[in-house]
């Protein structure tokens, strides 16, 4: 009934190679790099204008669009404080992740909720006295054929193969793609699921939607808030961008937009325990 992805690759690379490099990565999950002129019809507004007259400063290496609130301003932590769908915050922020790699934001994004699910946890690699979901060893009881660690460090995840990987765990799993979804049937799962301190809902999206510079990514929403109609984004690249407030319908456009690897559109993974 679904599917998804996005990436990217990079590198000093000259000539020939470096172009065959730079259109490998806009296949894919997490790339950062901005749409080809070719998918220009596909853009949204925001993309086509200038960086400078779109953004303010934020906490990021990269500036924050003006259409999105980072939490990190007065004006973002107020929206957190004073929504009543904020549930799905405190756990996932206790276990935050920043994705390992540029590939990773699949692999982090689903580390994080493993971990805030409280469900029993795997012997980890990192911490041999406590168990715990790494990105290091997320792959360890993966079917290879679904997903392996070399292949998504460098192309990412579909929605259908974080999908089948989550699948793994024992956890319950729910796939959307925002073409089968109203507007509204994405605001409520969006404010439904992060009403929730046991269920959360993993965002496969393309930036450039948002006002932001790169390609497809992954990330969690921890909080909706009803009186801006916005969501809290927990960007799993914090090298890049801070967490943000997205506009709903932007987000849903976002979720819209066709992965080119599977010819369909992203859009959401919910994941809960499977007790739920």
């Amino acid at each position: 009934m679904f599917r998804y992805s996005s990436t990217r690759a990079a590198g000093r690379i000259s000539g020939f190679a470096w172009v065959v490099t730079v259109a490998a990565a806009m296949l894919t999950a997490c790339a950062p790099m901005p749409p080809a002129a070719g998918d220009a019809h596909t853009a949204s507004p925001l993309a086509a204008q200038p960086s400078q007259s779109t953004t303010h400063s934020a906490d990021g290496p990269l500036p924050v669009p003006v259409n999105l609130i980072a939490l990190t301003q007065p004006a973002g932590q107020r929206r957190l404080m004073s929504s009543a769908y904020n549930q799905s915050y405190w756990p996932l922020s206790q276990y935050f992740e920043t994705q390992r790699n540029e590939a990773y934001c699949s692999v982090a994004t689903s580390v994080m909720a493993l971990n805030a699910l409280g469900i029993r946890r795997p012997e980890s690699s990192l911490y041999p006295d406590f168990p715990f979901f790494s990105q290091q060893d997320f792959f360890r009881a993966i079917d290879p054929q679904v997903a392996n660690a070399a292949k998504v460090s460098r192309e990412g995840m579909t929605l259908d193969q974080l999908s089948a990987a989550l699948g793994t765990f024992p956890v319950d799993v729910k796939k959307f793609h925002a073409s089968d979804l109203t507007l509204d049937q994405f605001r409520n799962l969006v404010r439904d699921t992060t009403a929730r301190h046991d269920r959360f809902a993993l965002l496969n999206f393309r930036r450039v939607e948002i006002g932001e510079t790169g390609g497809g990514h992954w990330s969690p929403l921890a909080a909706y808030d009803t009186a801006s109609d916005s969501a809290l984004l927990l960007d799993v690249a914090r090298y890049k961008y801070p967490a943000v407030w997205v506009p709903v319908a932007q987000l849903y456009a976002a979720a819209q937009a066709v992965d080119s690897v599977s010819g369909l559109s992203r859009g959401l993974v919910i994941v809960s325990n499977a007790a739920n």
